[in-house]
């Protein structure tokens, strides 16, 4: 069986720490190849930090998604 995404949703991003180190949660939508199984979502946890430019975190945040799913195909 294999997993497709079909959606992301990047939720709210906490506050920076003393390090400038913050957190996003990232909901995956999940569509298995198999009818018997319904979709579903995983939530994940990015960490990310204020010294990263916008397109590095958005480069970090859709690796983690496309590693997650690589991962569930194994």
């Amino acid at each position: 069986m294999t997993f497709q995404k079909v959606a992301v949703d990047y939720g709210k991003e906490t506050e920076a720490d003393e390090q400038g180190n913050y957190t996003c949660i990232i909901t995956i939508g999940i569509k298995p190849s198999s009818d018997l199984i319904p979709t579903f979502s995983k939530d994940i946890v990015i960490e990310s930090n204020n010294s990263q430019t916008g397109f590095e975190v958005d480069a970090q945040r859709e690796k983690a998604v496309e590693d997650f799913i690589k991962e569930l195909n194994k």
